[in-house]
């Protein structure tokens, strides 16, 4: 049986990872820089598309979110929501049909769940349709430097690999930079997540098509603190990034 993208799954066990800090990526590399450009969110109305379990809303508060609503496809992850953050509205959703009225939102806010898209355009201008103008997005989506190389081996080594052979000869590619492409990872915790990837122009692009002007952008880094955890992380994902950081504004 193919279990990938089972997210009703794995929703309780992400959920612990998060809250004990044991997926690095998120604690030392796409929330630092989510954090890094979070504008202040009093008095703001607040959507997050693709939820999980509802752990962003804890930091969403921390810059004065309140009474915010979630929205993500897995049943459980959104029953794990509700009755861990009570304060706050989830719903079962998809991220494509955003099943409120235009204009309903001052601030929309997605880690890590649009990719997960293979029309990311349709969540562009739904997101665009529920935001008031002059509402901002704010997300996170894979880079194609980390997860769209090729995986080889050198010497025994399990290496990635961005690039091709130079010459006259026939050309070697290693990995894909330029398409949107879908990928498959398998994580140390046994699950398998396929994902699309693209290159940051392709979503400076679609912003626009969709009516939105592009404030900041990010290429992650991984921060120091994650040296003392796993030194070789920090120096894959310090010198290389893992995640592409957005935030727009409606037109």
């Amino acid at each position: 049986m193919n279990d990938t993208n089972n997210y009703d799954r794995y929703a309780a066990l992400r959920q612990d990872r998060i809250k004990n800090g044991e997926m690095k990526p998120h604690k030392y590399v796409e929330k630092p820089a989510m954090k890094s450009i979070l504008p202040k969110l009093e008095g703001q109305s607040i959507l997050l598309v693709g939820c999980g379990t509802g752990e962003e809303t804890a930091l969403l508060e921390e810059y004065g979110g309140a009474n915010m609503v979630g929205v993500d496809n897995s049943k459980k992850s959104i029953e794990l929501a509700i009755a861990s953050y009570p304060k706050h509205h989830f719903k079962v959703g998809d991220m494509h049909e955003l099943e409120f009225d235009d204009a309903s939102f001052d601030f929309v806010y997605s880690s890590l769940a649009i990719h997960y898209s293979a029309t990311p355009i349709t969540v562009f201008r739904e997101i665009s349709r529920v935001l008031k103008k002059g509402g901002k997005l704010q997300f996170s989506v894979a880079h194609p430097v980390r997860w769209a190389s090729a995986k080889v081996d050198i010497d025994g080594v399990p290496t990635k690999l961005l690039g091709y052979t130079e010459g006259d000869g026939d050309v070697k590619r290693y990995g894909n930079y330029s398409d949107y492409k879908e990928y498959s990872e398998t994580f140390p915790t046994g699950e398998t997540l396929s994902f699309w990837v693209g290159s940051p122009s392709m979503y400076f692009n679609l912003l626009k098509d969709a009516g939105f002007t592009v404030n900041e952008f990010i290429e992650t880094r991984a921060i120091e603190d994650v040296k003392l955890v796993d030194a070789a992380y920090y120096e894959r994902h310090y010198y290389f990034p893992q995640f592409t950081v957005f935030q727009a504004t409606k037109l």
